[in-house]
């Protein structure tokens, strides 16, 4: 490569540095746990996301667990800049709960909270039941494999 292209390159990125800096993959199982304010059905539950990525689009399945209940449930969402997600449920998968509990439709933006080598996601979630407001909380999840 000449000189004068190098150079131009070299122009090219100090005048944008974006071009360098490269999306987080958020894509794979995330597992850890997602925690409710109090007045919730549970202080903490097990808590796992499924994640697929293209571009800057996300879908997946999430999976709450509490004791012997729990849901899966359809995820649709989009990157927020480079180093975070929103994303909100859409259906129900496959459930079991007590016959006078309402799922919870949650939502969420989740950053990179990075670790030493571990990647960690976590934020704020909010909810509706269809009926009412869930009471809020936060999820706090770790990479355990790098596709889902």
């Amino acid at each position: 490569m000449h000189a004068a292209m190098k150079l131009f390159y070299l122009l090219l990125l100090l005048a944008f540095p974006a071009l360098t800096q490269a999306q987080f993959d958020f894509a794979g199982t995330w597992t850890g746990t997602l925690t409710q304010n109090t007045g919730g059905y549970a202080p903490e539950y097990e808590f796992t996301l499924y994640l697929q990525q293209e571009g800057k689009k996300i879908t997946g399945r999430s999976y709450v667990k509490y004791g012997d209940i729990f849901a899966e449930m359809k995820l649709e969402g989009q990157l927020v800049g480079d180093k975070a997600i929103h994303w909100e449920e859409s259906k129900i998968i496959d459930h079991w709960k007590h016959e006078n509990m309402e799922w919870c439709y949650k939502e969420a933006t989740l950053f990179i909270v990075a670790q030493g080598k571990e990647d960690k996601l976590e934020g704020p979630w909010s909810g509706n039941t269809g009926e009412s407001e869930c009471i809020p909380g936060k999820i706090m999840l770790r990479r355990t494999s790098p596709r889902a």
